[in-house]
């Protein structure tokens, strides 16, 4: 008796699902130009799926140019080398990837210049068929780069209208998460964030600027702690201890942008003697797998990371198979987790 996926051939898929050796092979290399019904392609990929079947990827790749790779580009500086994003990220690309038969190869890179490099090789070494690339920001190097010559998708917010991108609506989360804050009664709540060159920096400012106008207060710029680079439990314990020196009345609330920062800012507030959340209510984003264990549990923004990296992933498939991507701008929704770390602040320092 033969193993599963043991020598399994295009035929006996083709028998299982009841249809033809040619709809199968469309089906499996995925081919835009041939039309073949949802109903249809779902049977195949399930048929192809229960008999383990397979494919013979290097000859594949000789008949149709393809590597059947997608590429991450993935930062690897020590703040986000462990970075629970980019893990649930990697996780959202492996899974899609993987129903559709194809290998995900992670660019890791250490600094811009780095990753512009890694790009113009991957180009010219055609190690991948598309790229799925983070964090985008003002006049974004990479984009010129790669348009007309590689596929690729943006997970975060980008200017140009032709760029396929997937994203949280930032601005609205950050606003629900200052709301949640002004709600509890706080009136100086600090905003630690990434350099305002992030596309993603800009628009969680955005949303604490609205929620604040609207409740009638004014934006302080005093109460804005940045980071001297990227994401990090390192770089949000400066950031926030920072602030907290140069200020002679400490906020009573923090919304950080990231639960990374917002774990460096529950260390710097200890170390100043202020109690969470007696003296302090912290927000942070992500709602990484650490949030729910802190001391006190963190309030979070859950932004669905592997949801939005299975979309990205997905959408890249479409592009190198030719098919048409629509909406070219994806939002996928946050919800806001709250738990003890925003509780009811001091009234001494109201």
């Amino acid at each position: 008796m033969r193993h599963r996926g043991k020598g399994v051939t295009i035929r006996e898929v083709a028998k299982a699902a009841g249809v033809s050796v040619a709809t199968v092979s469309s089906v499996l290399n995925g081919r835009a130009h041939t039309r073949v019904a949802a109903e249809t392609r779902q049977r195949v990929l399930e048929a192809a799926r229960r008999l383990g079947y397979r494919p013979k990827r290097l000859a594949q790749a000789l008949r149709t140019g393809l590597t059947y790779a997608l590429g991450l580009s993935v930062p690897l500086c020590p703040d986000s080398l462990l970075s629970p994003f980019f893990y649930e990220a990697v996780k959202g690309a492996l899974k899609a990837a993987k129903q559709k038969g194809w290998l995900v190869t992670i660019l890791g890179f250490q600094g811009q210049q780095e990753e512009l490099a890694l790009l113009q090789s991957t180009l010219e070494q055609r190690s991948v068929d598309g790229v799925l690339l983070f964090d985008p920001q003002d006049d974004d190097p990479r984009l010129p780069l790669l348009k007309g010559r590689l596929p690729f998708v943006v997970v975060g917010r980008c200017s140009d209208p032709e760029v396929v991108t997937v994203d949280n609506d930032n601005v609205q989360a950050a606003k629900l998460a200052t709301q949640h804050l002004l709600q509890l009664g706080h009136r100086r709540i600090a905003f630690v964030h990434v350099p305002f060159c992030f596309a993603t920096a800009q628009d969680r400012l955005m949303g604490y600027r609205m929620a604040l106008e609207e409740a009638g207060l004014p934006f302080d710029a005093n109460l804005l702690a940045g980071t001297e680079g990227y994401y990090g439990v390192e770089a949000g314990y400066r950031a926030f201890l920072g602030l907290l020196n140069r200020l002679r009345k400490p906020p009573t609330a923090v919304l950080a942008m990231d639960d990374t920062l917002a774990l460096g800012v529950l260390q710097a507030a200890q170390q100043h003697g202020l109690r969470v959340p007696d003296d302090l209510a912290v927000v942070g984003f992500n709602d990484s797998p650490f949030a729910a264990h802190c001391e006190p549990p963190l309030t979070t923004v859950r932004i669905f990371a592997e949801t939005l990296v299975e979309y990205a992933t997905d959408a890249l498939l479409r592009l190198i198979r030719g098919e048409p991507v629509a909406p070219k701008r994806m939002l996928v929704p946050t919800q806001l987790i709250v738990r003890a770390s925003c509780g009811a602040m001091s009234r001494k320092n109201n």
